[in-house]
């Protein structure tokens, strides 16, 4: 993918999702309208009462390598998978990245000048393990026992 300094439009899988998920992903198609951003989106219907995601929305994020994604509702009990798991193990995402910092010049909560004004932390998260791999089972009501799965 060529560097965002060439500003050539490049297009991004939106997928609004369930819930406020609509909300959130039409808010930022908005700043990035308003900050004229070089990138267009390419909306997909996906919500979590789906059995699967689409194979063309997966498609498209391979494409595009980018997606916009709101918060897909995942099923309670069943047997049925989560649809954030499949586009997790789809895709081979096994992290979750999320660099939290203070814009220079923003007035934070606590002050420019207090010891919160200079935050740059990157949380990492595993997603393949655990509570995140959807490998568990009931062993009696109310108790459920987590799964690792071997590779």
């Amino acid at each position: 993918m060529p560097p965002p300094s060439d500003e050539a439009l490049r297009a991004v899988t939106k997928i609004p999702g369930n819930g406020i998920g609509p909300l959130v992903t039409n808010a930022v198609e908005k700043v990035m309208e308003a900050m004229q951003a070089p990138v267009y989106f390419e909306k997909y219907d996906v919500t979590g009462n789906m059995p699967r995601v689409p194979e063309e929305v997966i498609e498209s994020i391979r494409k595009n390598k980018m997606c916009l994604k709101g918060g897909l509702e995942t099923p309670m009990g069943g047997g049925v998978s989560s649809l954030n798991m499949q586009l997790q193990r789809d895709l081979d995402l096994y992290a979750s990245l999320v660099n939290y910092f203070n814009l220079r010049g923003l007035q934070t909560k606590h002050g420019l000048q207090t010891k919160h004004g200079n935050v740059d932390i990157l949380v990492i998260r595993e997603n393949t393990e655990g509570e995140y791999s959807g490998l568990e089972h009931e062993i009696i009501p109310r108790v459920v026992e987590s799964l690792k799965e071997s590779v």
